[in-house]
């Protein structure tokens, strides 16, 4: 077999390989910068997920799923709260089919208080506070189980936040 050939050949084999390899890119976030609102009775955590979110809306829906797995097992120095639009528990409850799972910290926000707060003008939508500064905004569902957004929380969490 001639080189060229041959390398060819190898080139061909090895490609799986290297597709294999390749990292997907990581999920789509706003970085942001300053203190966070304070949040009453939120659980003592270096790093908070605040997730925004109600039972009566479609994309807030599909993404609970792999929510609630990122809160039953959250990286390191994580926690998950949950401030759900809905009008009673007893939604919330429907939905869930029975309390919604503990480790989602999920409380009412009927009122929208701390909605207001943070700013929120859509659902679902998911701030991320480490050392109480906002660091990060993500709009719309999310796969919160997926392994590049695992990859990308742990990674906001370490970096050193400035104080604004």
């Amino acid at each position: 077999m001639r080189a060229p050939a041959a390398l060819s050949l190898l080139l061909l084999c090895l490609s799986p390989l290297t597709w294999a390899c390749k990292s997907e890119p990581p999920p789509a976030y706003v970085r942001l910068h300053g203190a966070a609102p304070t949040l009453a009775d939120v659980p003592p955590s270096r790093a908070v997920l605040v997730v925004f979110w109600a039972s009566w809306c479609p994309p807030c829906r599909q993404e609970t799923p792999q929510l609630v797995a990122l809160a039953k097992a959250p990286p390191a120095g994580l926690q998950v709260v949950v401030f759900s639009h809905d009008e009673s528990p007893q939604s919330v409850a429907s939905f869930f089919e029975g309390p919604p799972p503990s480790p989602l910290h999920l409380r009412l926000d009927a009122d929208k208080q701390a909605g207001g707060a943070f700013g929120v003008e859509q659902l679902p939508v998911s701030f991320l506070v480490v050392d109480g500064r906002q660091v990060a905004r993500f709009a719309g569902p999310r796969d919160w189980d997926a392994r590049a957004m695992r990859r990308l929380l742990e990674r906001l969490i370490r970096e050193p936040h400035p104080l604004d």
